[in-house]
């Protein structure tokens, strides 16, 4: 378990000191996001050991600019923003690695399982902007402001991405599972 005098400030007092070279501080903000960051991670990459890597590319860049952090903005939409362009930036260098998805049809379902995986499937299938804005909101749960601030778009963009990645959904799936 990890303690220290850092664990009660808020992001921007912890921004502030990891801007002036505090390691415990920078310590504390990454045991405070490093799980939630490697689940962001995940659900774009679905590989472990990729996703730690990102996650830790973050870290590095994070601790390397550090001066040029503003404490008066979110650090929270400041790390997710950044990981998720190291994700895209990685994604164009490898298109020829990314996963295909063949079709899934909506056939009956032997068990909850198999429904848990063709629903991963249908969201991986999703387009790149209604997948991030998708998870952001369902896996992550981010509120719209807080999703438009990490994807530098605005609320209604958010929102229309949304509703396309719920109507794509819904066609493939019965309307309970994406409400």
């Amino acid at each position: 378990m990890h303690n220290s005098e850092y664990d009660k400030l808020n992001d921007s007092e912890l921004t502030a000191a990891i801007k002036v070279g505090n390691k415990n501080a920078f310590k504390d903000l990454y045991y405070k996001y490093f799980d939630k960051l490697y689940s962001f991670a995940w659900y774009r990459t679905y590989s472990e050991e990729t996703s730690r890597d990102f996650v830790q590319e973050l870290f590095t860049i994070l601790w390397t600019h550090r001066k040029k952090l503003d404490p008066n903005k979110s650090i929270k939409a400041y790390l997710y923003k950044v990981l998720g362009n190291l994700i895209i930036d990685a994604s164009r260098l490898h298109s020829s690695q990314n996963i295909s998805l063949e079709n899934i049809e909506s056939t009956s379902y032997e068990n909850d399982m198999e429904l848990n995986i063709d629903i991963q499937n249908a969201i991986a299938r999703l387009p790149k902007k209604l997948k991030e804005v998708y998870l952001l909101s369902r896996l992550d749960g981010f509120k719209y402001s807080e999703i438009a601030e990490i994807l530098g778009i605005s609320i209604k963009a958010v929102e229309k991405r949304l509703t396309k990645a719920f109507g794509i959904l819904r066609k493939t799936f019965p309307e309970k599972y994406f409400s």
